[in-house]
């Protein structure tokens, strides 16, 4: 072997080794980045399930508030709900009778066929 093939041959094996070197280090770098990543993604996992519990509870705690609210609506006017639903567009400011049906009410004017829908004759409402 030649000196100028041994120096050639001892550079080359240092540049691989400062490369080896360099691609370690890159490699510990992206390893503890990616342990980060895990740890981070396991927390934000567990937050999602936890969060998508409480919505669940709430949810589920809304529901039953707004059925006892409509219960007891029906129970203090003592309405169906779809007579109520009526109330409540008349209250809106809208007719609710075959007439004009949907029509904006004038100045908030009383109509007596829409009074007659709300207010009429209930012993007789079934018969209709």
């Amino acid at each position: 072997m030649k000196p100028n093939q041994a120096k050639e041959m001892s550079q080359k094996i240092d540049q691989m080794h400062d490369q080896m070197q360099t691609m370690l280090s890159q490699i510990e770098t992206l390893s503890a980045a990616w342990s980060e990543l895990v740890i981070e993604n396991q927390d934000l996992q567990t937050e999602n399930h936890y969060l998508r519990e409480r919505v669940q509870t709430l949810s589920e705690e809304l529901e039953q508030s707004s059925k006892a609210t409509a219960a007891k609506n029906n129970e203090t006017t003592g309405l169906s709900p779809a007579l109520q639903n009526l109330l409540n567009i008349y209250e809106d400011g809208y007719h609710i009778c075959n007439i004009s049906y949907g029509q904006r009410r004038q100045n908030e004017e009383q109509c007596m066929f829409c009074l007659e829908i709300l207010h009429g004759d209930r012993s007789t409402a079934g018969m209709r």
